[in-house]
């Protein structure tokens, strides 16, 4: 599909990579500066960036622009590739139906109003970003849930969660960075001609603001780990705590207990009337003296004492 616009320059789409063919080769007789860049394309995806100045600037590349989770480790990955000068850009590939967001009439409307094609490559970039953005406010909205969560009740599964949204972050992180890259790369292609254009400086401080909230959401859920990193090691050592304390209080009682469990026949307590209180009485008191000791010595710490069910130490 051949777009128009006012100012004399031409936005060649081709939808799909599966009917690449028959549209590759109506195009490589209009456009013989790209055709070797088309015949090139094949369905090996991965993002790349190209600059060629072989006398006009030539932006070309692969760009990824939708990713779909799938479950486990798998990911379902959308691409399309590109190819701008100043008078026109071809896309082959960009399902514009997955954008959710975007209003390809409206766009094509702004697209009128640019002075080149670069400037109007711009335009479909910013209206990608857009729909990044949509995505990482839903993102938001989790991430202030989780919070909440996490300030209410903290529990292995919110950890789940955690990493969850921060693997959620870099796919968001990937699909930004490149688009930053390609505006670098823009840069140094067609210098003033495209970095004193409206819609460049526009989609700029858009890459900005979406790399600046992927940068402050990354540290509020490196803090959030950092948060359970402390309190589960506070819990290991209040466990180990506790363990130790128990141990070392029931330490003389299982003594004398062994002492009292042995066979020989030489042991006069034994046949004392009143041995088993004397017993009882011992152990008893061995195990008090030995925790009124740890607590003078304040090793017990809060181990013994009530907790508040706002606690978050617990």
């Amino acid at each position: 599909m051949n777009h128009h616009f006012i100012e004399n320059w031409n936005w060649y789409e081709i939808e799909t990579i599966g009917k690449k063919e028959e549209a590759v080769m109506k195009m490589v007789h209009e456009l013989p500066d790209c055709a070797r860049w088309m015949n090139d394309i094949s369905e090996d995806t991965t993002n790349y960036l190209r600059i060629e100045n072989h006398g006009e600037s030539v932006l070309n590349g692969c760009l990824l622009y939708e990713r779909e989770d799938l479950g486990e480790v798998e990911y379902d990955n959308d691409f399309f590739y590109f190819y701008v000068t100043k008078n026109y850009f071809v896309t082959v590939g960009l399902d514009i139906q997955k954008l959710k967001r975007m209003d390809k009439k409206g766009m094509l409307g702004q697209m009128h109003q640019c002075g080149t094609a670069a400037e109007g490559f711009f335009i479909l970039l910013g209206e990608i970003l857009n729909n990044y953005l949509d995505g990482i406010d839903e993102f938001e909205h989790r991430l202030k849930t989780l919070q909440r969560d996490l300030k209410k009740n903290n529990n292995k599964y919110l950890l789940d969660r955690i990493y969850d949204l921060r693997e959620e972050l870099l796919i968001w992180t990937d699909l930004t960075i490149p688009v930053e890259e390609i505006k670098l790369a823009a840069e140094e292609a067609f210098l003033d001609g495209i970095t004193e254009t409206k819609e460049f400086r526009r989609t700029s401080v858009r890459i900005d603001r979406t790399l600046n909230l992927i940068r402050h959401y990354k540290q509020d859920i490196d803090t959030m780990i950092n948060l359970e990193e402390v309190l589960s090691s506070h819990r290991g050592n209040e466990i180990m705590k506790t363990l130790t304390v128990m141990t070392v209080i029931f330490t003389p009682g299982m003594m004398l207990g062994s002492i009292w469990g042995m066979n020989f026949k030489n042991m006069p307590e034994l046949d004392w009337k009143t041995g088993y209180f004397w017993a009882l009485g011992l152990i008893g008191l061995s195990i008090l003296s030995i925790y009124l000791w740890l607590r003078m010595k304040g090793w017990t710490g809060d181990l013994l004492e009530s907790r508040s069910k706002k606690h978050r130490f617990k």
